[in-house]
């Protein structure tokens, strides 16, 4: 739904140190009087050794420094420019004691609004100390209003809430949210606020009619409700109500969650549902989802950089929400969470004998390190190798290692896919792929194209597979790309494999 950026710039300290800007952006998109508009939470990091500082002001004997960025915002559609922001963030003053110590994270909130459709934004920082910079892209697709269907904005994630004082850009329904950009809520921050908004419910349900909103913590691997981490709350239909929702997430395990809200009717069935990952990491509840590792199959893998490497082997058969998780497990490198990780993977795929399931997986691997591993790179970091552990072996494969017109590929063809790691393509028919080796070489192949769902799809394979082909600027026509499908063995081989 959304992309959380963390952007690195390169620049020099008030101390001439080298140093990075680290400053992390997400978004969220709500509505106002039936139109869309985007906020934009960016988070910098303030510490010295991320940050540039110079010296601003001089009060007695003490000089006190600041950070400066200016950021850019620029939001397009094609080459049109659409919307343009651009501004500038100051740190407080510190003295170069409290510099050294970390200053506070630099947050800021910027709502531009724009018409539904997609967009490509660009965001820029430019650090004013040194005059470096970096830029990042993205692609953002605004939901168009339908006035007369009820629906439900995406979700903020914030830290603590406190009422509101002096408003402020942070200021909503009567409260400051600080937030949370990066999703992420590290020991101490045991406090997590979701704000959200929903539209037109009256139009849907009628005027005053009564409905609920159900905001859950789930566990994101098993789907299941995290304690008590629940309200369900009775509202009244109206244009539009804006929602904050606390939770205390103190007792929370590490590990991947969503908060998800769903509006339910009179009748308790479902009208919409939006969710949001986030990660939890709360080293004082080692006992992750009270699993025991004593006596299983985890109990012997206690060499830490062995089990890491476990653990990068099974991120091809991974959830968006596994990966996720098991991308802080590698960051903190805390050995007993990276167990308990690794056993509950393996009890989510058998629940009887999940050490079973692994010494399957693991034969898997050594054969596809056998056959597609080199130099340096393990059989499943190719492409290869990847798709025998996602989809299983191949029912045929040809291989065509030497042709005067193309580069190296292989062939290979699934009669019906029946060990598909996303399980909902199970039972499909007749799925191939092409792999091709663009730099000759017998080893490293890619995925040239496949007719299976959520691979890569390229039209023109053929042309991209034959040597010495033009520029894209000058490749061929609809008459000739079929001209050149009719007379190629490559597309026989793949339209009838033997």
């Amino acid at each position: 739904m959304k992309k959380i950026l963390t952007l690195l710039l390169s620049i020099l300290t008030f101390s001439g140190l080298f140093a990075n800007v680290n400053f992390s952006i997400d978004y969220a998109i709500f509505q106002t009087k039936n139109k869309p508009y985007t906020e934009f939470y960016l988070s910098i990091n303030g510490s010295s050794t991320s940050l540039g500082y110079k010296m601003v002001k001089q009060e007695g004997d003490q000089e006190l420094f600041q950070a400066s960025i200016e950021m850019t915002y620029i939001i397009e559609k094609g080459t049109e420019v659409i919307a343009f922001e651009k501004f500038q963030i100051n740190s407080p003053l510190y003295s170069e004691d409290e510099v050294k110590n970390n200053p506070i994270d630099l947050l800021d909130l910027k709502r531009l609004s724009f018409p539904a459709g997609e967009y490509t934004y660009t965001i820029i920082a430019k650090d004013l100390v040194n005059q470096s910079s970096a830029e990042a892209k993205g692609t953002i697709r605004p939901f168009a209003s339908t006035p007369s269907k009820m629906q439900l904005s995406e979700i903020q994630l914030g830290n603590d809430i406190k009422p509101t004082v002096t408003k402020n850009q942070f200021s909503k329904v009567g409260y400051d949210i600080s937030p949370n950009v990066s999703h992420n809520y590290i020991r101490e921050k045991n406090k997590l606020s979701a704000y959200f908004e929903i539209y037109n419910a009256d139009k849907s349900l009628g005027d005053s009619a009564d409905y609920f909103i159900d905001i859950s913590i789930r566990d994101a691997v098993n789907e299941k409700l995290t304690g008590n981490l629940r309200a369900i709350k009775r509202l009244k239909a109206t244009s539009i109500a804006a929602h904050i929702q606390p939770f205390n997430i103190e007792k929370l395990p590490t590990g991947s969650y969503e908060l998800i809200v769903e509006c339910k009717n009179r009748n308790n069935e479902v009208i919409l549902t939006q969710k949001v990952q986030f990660f939890r990491l709360n080293p004082n509840l080692k006992d992750l989802n009270s699993v025991s590792i004593e006596g299983t199959f985890v109990d012997t893998i206690r060499n830490t950089a062995l089990l890491a490497e476990y653990i990068k082997s099974i991120r091809v058969i991974s959830k968006e929400n596994e990966k996720n998780w098991a991308d802080n497990q590698l960051k903190y490198a805390d050995i007993e969470f990276m167990q308990r990780y690794f056993l509950n993977f393996w009890r989510n795929r058998n629940q009887l004998d999940p050490g079973y399931e692994w010494e399957g997986y693991k034969r898997k691997l050594a054969l596809v390190d056998d056959k597609f591993g080199y130099g340096g790179i393990k059989g499943y970091q190719t492409d290869r190798g990847r798709v025998y552990l996602q989809y299983g072996a191949p029912t045929q494969v040809q291989d065509v290692k030497y042709d005067s017109d193309n580069f190296p590929y292989s062939i290979w063809q699934y009669y019906k896919l029946t060990e598909c790691y996303r399980v909902a393509l199970n039972g499909l028919t007749d799925r191939k792929f092409i792999f091709y080796s663009p730099s000759n070489e017998m080893l490293g192949y890619e995925v040239l194209h496949s007719n299976v769902p959520g691979e890569v799809q390229n039209d023109q394979w053929e042309f991209t597979l034959k040597k010495g082909r033009m520029d894209a600027s000058k490749r061929p026509g609809t008459r000739e790309i079929q001209d050149l499908q009719g007379q190629d063995r490559a597309r026989d081989l793949f339209n009838n494999p033997r």
